[in-house]
Order: C-alpha cells, then sequence, then structure tokens
C-alpha cells in the first residue's frame, strides 16, 4: 500500500490528467499517462504507439498519450490501483493479472488451455460475445473501461538450467509467476512452486537463483532478454491471456461522447493492427532466439498438461460455466 501511495504521489507531480504536455505539434490539451511493463520495440508497445497516433490524428491534434514502459509506472496490481485512484489514465493490462478483480468475465479468458490456437482466440474477441466480456469489466464496478483486446501470443514456461518436455521436469522448480491467484494454482496444479516477482526484478531474480524460471509469450521473453539467463523455452501454450488496453473509469468519464467514440473506434483500428503484427513478431522472436542458442523444447504428452487443469477449473472456472461453453464452442 505505501508503494501504491507513493506511486499516486508521483503522478499526481509528474503527470497530471488534463494538463499541457508536450506533443509532435505543440497542439495538445489532453495528455493520457499510458503504462506498460514490456520495453519500447515489443510489439504489444509498438500497438500502444500505434493507438497513440491514431488518437492523436483523430482528435486533430487534442489528445496526446504519453507511454511509459518498461513498468516505469509500476506493475500490474500497483497500475490497476492507480487507475482506480484515478492517478494513472490508461494501462495495458493482461487477463490473467485482472482475475482478482471480481468475477469479471475477462478472468475467464486467461483459463489455461481455453483457446485451442490464434484462430479461436481473435474468434472469441472479435465476437459479440468478445465485446461484451470487454464492457462486463466496467459493469463489475472495478473502476477500469476495457476498450480492445490485444494479443501478445501464448505464454510458454522457460527455464535456467534445466530443460522442460514432461511434468516431471517442472516438478519443484521456482516458477516466477504475476500476482494472480489463478496463476499460483495453475502453476501449483503443474508440479511447480509458483513464486510472485515484480516483472522488472525477473531478470535479476533469474540470474541469482531466485527463481528457476518463469513464464512469457516468445516476443517478450525475447525483447526482454530473459534467454540470456535462461535458454529453456518449453511450448507448452498453457495460457493464451489476451491483453487489454485499459482506461481509468475516472478519466473516461471526463470525456466528450464525442472523444469516448473516437476512443473506440482508435481501439478497433489498433485490434486490426496488432492482428496483422503478432504473428510476425513470434516468428522473428523465435528465429532470434533460435540464433541465440536457445532450446526451444515441445511436450512429450500435452494431454497429461491440460489433464492437470482440472483443479484449476473447478476453482477458477464455477462462476463461468455458460462462458467457458460458449468459448468452447466457437
Amino acid at each position: 500500500m505505501k508503494k501504491i501511495l507513493a506511486l499516486v504521489f508521483v503522478l499526481a507531480l509528474l503527470i497530471p490528467c488534463g494538463a499541457l504536455a508536450a506533443d509532435p505539434n505543440g497542439t495538445a490539451t489532453l495528455t493520457l499517462s499510458y503504462g506498460d511493463v514490456n520495453p519500447f520495440g515489443h510489439v504489444i508497445v509498438n500497438a500502444a504507439e500505434y493507438f497513440r497516433d491514431q488518437l492523436y490524428e483523430k482528435t486533430e491534434g487534442r489528445i496526446w498519450m504519453e507511454i511509459y514502459p518498461s513498468g516505469q509506472l509500476g506493475d500490474d496490481a500497483e497500475c490497476y490501483q492507480g487507475m482506480q485512484m484515478g492517478a494513472v489514465d490508461m494501462y495495458r493490462g493482461n487477463a490473467s493479472s485482472l482475475t482478482d478483480f471480481g468475477k469479471n468475465q475477462i478472468s475467464a479468458l486467461a483459463l489455461p488451455y481455453i483457446f485451442r490456437d490464434r484462430t479461436h482466440f481473435w474468434d472469441v474477441c472479435t465476437s459479440e460475445l468478445g465485446d461484451s466480456i470487454l464492457a462486463n469489466l466496467q459493469e463489475c464496478g472495478t473502476g477500469m473501461v476495457a476498450l480492445c483486446f490485444l494479443d501478445e501470443g501464448s505464454r510458454n514456461f522457460f527455464t535456467t538450467t534445466k530443460p522442460v518436455t514432461k511434468l516431471s521436469d517442472l516438478a519443484g522448480q521456482k516458477i516466477r509467476v504475476q500476482q494472480s491467484a489463478l496463476m499460483m494454482d495453475t502453476v501449483s496444479a503443474l508440479g511447480a512452486s509458483p513464486t510472485p516477482v515484480d516483472y522488472a526484478e525477473l531478470y535479476t531474480s533469474l540470474q541469482s537463483g531466485i527463481v528457476d524460471g518463469a513464464e512469457n509469450p516468445p516476443a517478450s521473453y525475447y525483447s526482454n532478454k530473459f534467454f540470456e539467463v535462461a535458454p529453456y523455452y518449453t511450448l507448452d501454450g498453457h495460457t493464451y491471456s489476451p491483453s487489454v488496453i485499459l482506461i481509468s473509469e475516472m478519466i473516461w468519464n471526463t470525456l466528450s461522447a464525442e472523444d469516448q467514440a473516437i476512443m473506440r473506434e482508435v481501439a478497433d483500428m489498433t485490434e486490426v493492427y496488432n492482428r496483422a503484427e503478432i504473428e510476425a513478431a513470434d516468428q522473428a522472436a523465435y528465429e532470434s532466439l533460435k540464433a541465440n542458442g536457445v532450446q526451444i523444447l515441445e511436450l512429450e504428452d500435452q494431454a497429461a498438461w491440460v489433464e492437470a487443469m482440472g483443479p484449476v477449473y473447478e476453482k477458477h472456472g464455477k462462476d463461468f460455466l455458460d462462458l467457458i461453453a460458449q468459448i468452447q464452442g466457437m
């Protein structure tokens, strides 16, 4: 809590909502802070830059979005709380880390192995069902408005000293997870020891042995250089958890109906942009990882990993049975 209050204080001084701020043409009358844990050059941050540029153009230079990458505004939990307090304007969230915000439906999309593949992911996220799932986050009283889904790629495990191709290889290993009960239970169900670590501290935690591994999509694993200290990357695809562009409801309510409509239009455009970019980003990441000597590993028996998720679905899916059935039926 002290860290959150410190964050609120610093942001209140440095990036007050609605303040004049530098922008390409010096015309902005509103500057919105936008946070992400990934660095510039990451495919998801590229999407944020696209969103920013389209928003600036369509508002004729009235609204500029200041992007703070690499966790400069804090991790997921800190930025969610910052948005609830109105101290952080926008953030790129993730379904996995949103699971602790009540019974919001986005949480269901973080369940392990709920998506068959990327096509299924986008079939759901771009459907009327996907739109209603986005709207549900605000309806649940989270203090956040979800504007669109983004594809960061399927999340896979990576380890420092031991290749993982079967469940017994993961047993007892300390695996870094997000501050999320769902992710902790998922890793536990696979026989590993879930270990929450701030994302900004993950590289050094892997390097020093505080954790034996973690899990990330390929673009994040590569762009954050985790492969330098954890060179074994296992294609288990346990979670195809969508990213979500979020805006503080407090800020959203200050926007005119016209600007809210522009935001939603730009969000739709950003979804299309991201969908076109992600496959190329994944492929480029895999090629670069191989060139850097990373061992990219396949599972020996993926069915065993899926079967291990029974207790996770019983605990975290019980409130979404109808929704899960709809998703799996698409």
